[in-house]
């Protein structure tokens, strides 16, 4: 009976490696990807620019010059805003849809990066070949994102930075209330990530520094109509108040997290 079971659990395993490299590469709007955030609104562009800046300061590292690799970098946005700041950039996802599309972005808005097909639980990079390896809402659609987590670090010379969701209560709740979902579209089980054992991780490979912050966030992954209302000036200034006055006291417990690890032996 248990090796049945091991069969069957590593049967669902490929199963929804294959729904999602499907979903990924056939079921996406790729224009819409290629573009996101472009074109979506102050409100859209504002929340994700807010977990690129958390990152880069949990990271404390410019990283203008140096070079970083993105695991699960889809369709590039993420590897934009890394390039734009300087970064000498490549990503690697492993569905080969979207790395066209991240190439069509690169291409269209004039960014300079490398993409390829890749295995982010396997990376095909020597030890410390990245100055930096990044990933941005990556993990959670991996089978084993502590197996990834151990290869970003072992690839990483200087740090790791890791923006993914966190597991929260306030999740639950959300789960509950159908805005958030514990299974996406692709068939993945959203696996968010508790931020001590992350950082068990890459201490275990030699990281002595590593910090983290939590921030209350949320956003469809399309802009819902109504974010339009906040490209107007002032419902947008009431809107970045509201969000501070409440990630003050509770953005301890939120849902995205920005974990940054470091380490002092660059030899």
């Amino acid at each position: 009976m248990k090796q049945s079971w091991k069969a069957k659990d590593s049967f669902d395993q490929f199963d929804t490696g294959v729904r999602q490299r499907q979903f990924y590469d056939e079921e996406c709007d790729p224009e819409f990807e290629i573009t996101r955030p472009h074109g979506c609104g102050r409100l859209y562009d504002f929340l994700i620019e807010h977990k690129f800046r958390t990152g880069l300061e949990v990271l404390g590292l410019d990283i203008a010059g140096l070079s970083v690799l993105e695991i699960c970098c889809g369709s590039g946005l993420m590897a934009e805003k890394f390039a734009r700041a300087g970064a000498i950039v490549t990503g690697i996802d492993f569905s080969p849809a979207a790395i066209e599309r991240a190439k069509e972005r690169a291409r269209r808005f004039r960014f300079d990066a490398s993409f390829m097909v890749g295995d982010a639980e396997k990376l095909a990079f020597s030890d410390r070949s990245f100055d930096l390896v990044a990933v941005h809402d990556g993990l959670h659609h991996l089978d084993d994102p502590r197996r990834a987590v151990g290869e970003m670090a072992r690839v990483a010379r200087k740090g790791v930075l890791i923006l993914d969701p966190a597991k929260a209560a306030l999740t639950k709740l959300a789960v509950r209330l159908g805005i958030a979902v514990d299974v996406e579209d692709a068939g993945n089980e959203v696996k968010r990530l508790v931020p001590a054992e992350i950082a068990a991780v890459v201490r275990e490979q030699g990281y002595d520094t590593v910090r983290w912050r939590r921030t209350l966030m949320y956003y469809p992954h399309a802009p819902y109509r109504w974010f339009v209302w906040f490209d107007k000036s002032l419902p947008f200034l009431l809107f970045r108040l509201m969000f501070e006055s409440i990630n003050l006291p509770l953005g301890r417990y939120g849902n995205k997290l920005a974990l940054a690890a470091t380490r002092s032996n660059l030899g």
